[in-house]
């Protein structure tokens, strides 16, 4: 299974979980106010009753402890249970967006959240589409944004010119097939949507569609420039054994970079510079139980095998903050604790917990996407965590941390 793949796994028996818990009532618009999780206040203000930490909007910056002490907790527990947030970007230290899902009686329902420089809060614009789940957001700037997602009546990709939101719909595709787990890059100019055999580019005003050859599967894409972006996936040549497949655009058209003839199955790319970009995945040794994470560099020339000490996680995100620190998440397999992170800072890497939620008994830290603030070297960390209520019982909630470096 993808990252991606696996990640819908998690959602599906996050909705069978929200369906054994008690109605939910909406969540609040801001990162302010009593009864958050981690807030010590749990209160169950609204207007109706739900387990856990009781209503309210998260618990906001800088409050309570965090596991390394160099990540901080943005926004915690805002949304209802079985909360999702699996993608954010940055425009800016006053400027984000993170995209997700919460279940509201049991009904999954795509959320928006927007970062303006004092706190998190819910995008609530009549441009924006109703669809049960927002898959991908990526921003060029604070006034170019685009988001993608599904819901009854398909899939979707919506934008935002820094004054609404509006809906832009996708090219339809032969024979019923869908976009599925596709992931965005957005610069100046041009906007990608890679996924499966398909690399959508919206450029002066339209989508104009890519397809690849029968046997490449792509799974996440990343850009430095409207002439510059990665995608990557795998390529299953004639039924054998897959190999890890990299495709650069180069202004005009995409041409695959060869990578290392390695079973290594990639989940994500980061586009560091013309000559520097990384990209992560797992792989299963031959003889042995398990997978083992992998973390590859290219210089511009030729490809390193960079992994190092990494180990112990299936990796979910990887970014940088441009200045020559690069961070990789991933999901220890039974992991209890603090979210896990490795920065590579100066050719090392370093083992890093990230911030939990202050007050609660909580697990099961999970982080799904980073992105960098601004040229500032400090990053947005999005996800979902566990809270416990004691009885035996956990509900999922959302999570947003932010590096204080």
């Amino acid at each position: 299974m993808r990252a991606r793949s696996i990640r819908l796994a998690v959602v599906a028996v996050i909705a069978a979980t929200s369906a054994l818990a008690a109605p939910a009532v909406g969540a609040a618009d801001a990162v302010s106010g009593a009864g958050r999780p981690g807030s010590g206040a749990h209160t169950g203000q609204g207007t109706g009753t739900r387990p856990g930490p009781g209503q309210g909007s998260g618990t906001q910056a800088g409050q309570g402890p965090a596991g390394d002490q160099r990540w901080e907790i943005a926004r915690a527990g805002g949304l209802s249970p079985s909360a999702h947030l699996g993608s954010v970007t940055s425009a800016g230290p006053r400027a984000a967006w993170a995209v997700g899902h919460e279940s509201l009686d049991a009904v999954p329902t795509g959320v928006v959240l927007r970062w303006d420089g004092e706190e998190w809060s819910r995008v609530r614009d009549a441009g924006l589409p109703d669809v049960r789940y927002w898959q991908t957001v990526s921003a060029a700037s604070p006034r170019d944004v685009w988001i993608y997602g599904w819901g009854e009546n398909g899939e979707v990709t919506a934008h935002f010119d820094g004054h609404s939101w509006r809906r832009v719909d996708l090219p339809e595709l032969p024979g019923g097939a869908n976009y599925g787990y596709a992931e965005m890059a957005s610069e100046h100019g041009r906007t990608w949507l890679a996924g499966g055999r398909r690399i959508n580019t919206y450029e002066r005003g339209a989508w104009r569609p890519t397809e690849l050859p029968a046997g490449q599967d792509l799974v996440e894409i990343d850009a430095r420039s409207a002439h510059d972006a990665w995608a990557v996936g795998a390529s299953y040549p004639g039924g054998l054994e897959s190999r890890p497949l990299a495709l650069r655009w180069n202004g005009k058209r995409w041409r695959e970079v060869r990578l290392p003839d390695v079973p290594v199955r990639l989940s994500d790319v980061y586009v560091e510079s013309a000559r520097s970009v990384w990209v992560t995945g797992v792989f299963s040794p031959a003889g042995e139980e398990g997978l083992r994470p992998t973390v590859l560099h290219w210089n511009g020339k030729r490809w390193r095998d960079v992994t190092g000490p990494v180990s112990g996680i299936a990796p979910e995100a990887l970014s940088g903050d441009g200045r020559g620190r690069v961070w990789l998440s991933g999901d220890p397999d039974g992991w209890e604790g603090p979210p896990v992170m490795w920065r590579h800072e100066r050719g090392r890497w370093t083992r890093v917990e990230g911030a939990t939620v202050p007050d609660g008994e909580t697990q099961s830290y999970t982080v799904h996407d980073l992105a960098p603030i601004g040229r500032t070297g400090r990053h947005w960390a999005v996800g979902d965590y566990e809270w416990l209520d004691g009885k035996g019982n956990s509900f999922p909630y959302e999570i947003i941390q932010r590096s204080r470096w």
